[in-house]
C-alpha cells in the first residue's frame, strides 16, 4: 500500500504518522529509542555529524553515510554526472571535516535504473574521481543494485582525526563566539537560478557560475578544519551547514542545551547572491538561513579565545571566517536586527527529506 494512501488512513490507525511532519530528525529520533544495544568503543553514536569510534592507539575513528537520491537531492536536467561525482564524496568529507577530522576510505554503493546511460556512469566516475584524488580519500568497496527508476547513490566514509581529540554539537556554552567560514545561501541561490531560464535574468554571467557551482560542485572545509584542529583554541562545538543556517545551528543549541543570537548584519553574504537578490525578488538572508548545502562550518569559541583566533592564518588555510553571534543561556535563535531589535525565530527550518524535491 502506498505511502499517501497509509497518511490518508491515519486517524483509524494510531500506529501510523505523517512523515513530512515527523521529518527526518524526528524519524532518527523514533528510530534511536528503538536500539538497545550499545559497544563501549562507541563515544558518539546517533546525533552528531558522524559517529565517534576508539581506537587502540587513543586516537578517534570518525564513520558517516550519506544518501543521495535523484529527485530529492538532485535533479538529471542540470546536475551534470561528473559534478554529481565530485558531490557524492564531498558532502561527507564535509561531515568528517566538521568532526576536525581527516577522510581516508570510503565504499559507494548505487541503485542503476536500467535507463541511465553507461556514459552518465563514467563521467559520474570522473568527478568521483577527481575528489578521491585531491582529497586523498581512497575508494575500496562497495556494492551495485538495479533501480526501477531513479538513481540512488551512497556513500559510507571512514576517518580519522589529526589529534586526540575531536569536535561534536555538544559543548557550546554561554559567551562562546558563534564563527562560520565562508558565505552562505550561494548554493540555494544557485538552484534558485538552475530551476529558470537564466538568459532571462538580469545577472552577469559571471556571478551565475559562482552561485551555480556552489551548488553543483561543493567544496568541504578539510584544511580549515585542520588548522582548527591542530590549533590550541578550545573550540566547544562544531558542525557543518548542510540544511541551512537556522536548522544546524538549532542542532548544536539542542545538543549542548543553549541558545543563541545571531547578528544579521554579521552574516557574510556573497557579492553574487546580493546582485541576484535584486534580480530574482528572493531573499538572501532568507537563503542563507534556511537554504542549505552551502557545507560551510558552523563551530563556538570560547570568549577567552576569540582574541587569540588568527584571521590571517586562518584565511590562509581557507576562505574567511566571520563571527556572527554569540551563545546565550536562553534558549531559542534570536536574530538581532541592526537596530538592535531582537526577533525570536519562531521555527528555523532547513530542507525536509519528506516534503521537499530538488
Amino acid at each position: 500500500m502506498p505511502w499517501r494512501e497509509t497518511c490518508s488512513n491515519r486517524g483509524s490507525n494510531p500506529h501510523t504518522m505523517d512523515l513530512s511532519k515527523l521529518g527526518e530528525f524526528g524519524l532518527i529520533s523514533r528510530f534511536q529509542s528503538r536500539l538497545k544495544f550499545h559497544s563501549p568503543r562507541v563515544l558518539h553514536g546517533i546525533g552528531d555529524d558522524c559517529a565517534v569510534l576508539l581506537l587502540d592507539n587513543g586516537k578517534f575513528q570518525v564513520l558517516t553515510t550519506d544518501a543521495l537520491v535523484e529527485s530529492v537531492h538532485f535533479n538529471l536536467k542540470y546536475q551534470q554526472p561528473e559534478k554529481l561525482g565530485w558531490k557524492t564524496l564531498a558532502v561527507s568529507i564535509s561531515d568528517v571535516a566538521a568532526m576536525g577530522a581527516r577522510p581516508q576510505f570510503a565504499v559507494l554503493s548505487l541503485g542503476i535504473p536500467q535507463t541511465l546511460p553507461m556514459e552518465f556512469l563514467d563521467r559520474f566516475y570522473k568527478g568521483l574521481n577527481q575528489a578521491s584524488s585531491q582529497y586523498q580519500v581512497a575508494v575500496v568497496g562497495g556494492d551495485t543494485v538495479a533501480s526501477p527508476k531513479h538513481l540512488f547513490i551512497n556513500l559510507a566514509l571512514l576517518g580519522e582525526t589529526f589529534e586526540k581529540k575531536v569536535f561534536t554539537r555538544a559543548g557550546a556554552r554561554p559567551g562562546d563566539a558563534l564563527l562560520v567560514t565562508g558565505t552562505l545561501g550561494d548554493s540555494a541561490a544557485g538552484l534558485e537560478l538552475l530551476k529558470t531560464k537564466r538568459k532571462q535574468i538580469d545577472i552577469p554571467q559571471g556571478l551565475q557560475r559562482k552561485l551555480i557551482q556552489k551548488h553543483l560542485k561543493p567544496e568541504p572545509r578539510m584544511e580549515t578544519a585542520r588548522w582548527l584542529a591542530q590549533s590550541r583554541l578550545n573550540i566547544t562545538s562544531m558542525i557543518d551547514i548542510s540544511d541551512g543556517l537556522a536548522q544546524d545551528l538549532g542542532h548544536i543549541l539542542k545538543a549542548s542545551g543553549v541558545g543563541a543570537e545571531l547578528w544579521k548584519a554579521h552574516i557574510p553574504l556573497s557579492k553574487s547572491i546580493i546582485k541576484a537578490e535584486k534580480t530574482m525578488g528572493f531573499s538572501a538572508l532568507e537563503l542563507a538561513l534556511g537554504g542549505g548545502e552551502d557545507y560551510e562550518l558552523l563551530f563556538t569559541l570560547s570568549p577567552e579565545d576569540v582574541n587569540n583566533l588568527n584571521i590571517e592564518s586562518i584565511t590562509q588555510a581557507g576562505p574567511p571566517v566571520t563571527q556572527i553571534g554569540v551563545i546565550t543561556a536562553t534558549k531559542g535563535i534570536r536574530l538581532v536586527e541592526v537596530n538592535g531589535h531582537k526577533r525570536l525565530l519562531q521555527r528555523p527550518e532547513g530542507f525536509n527529506h519528506f516534503r521537499d524535491k530538488a
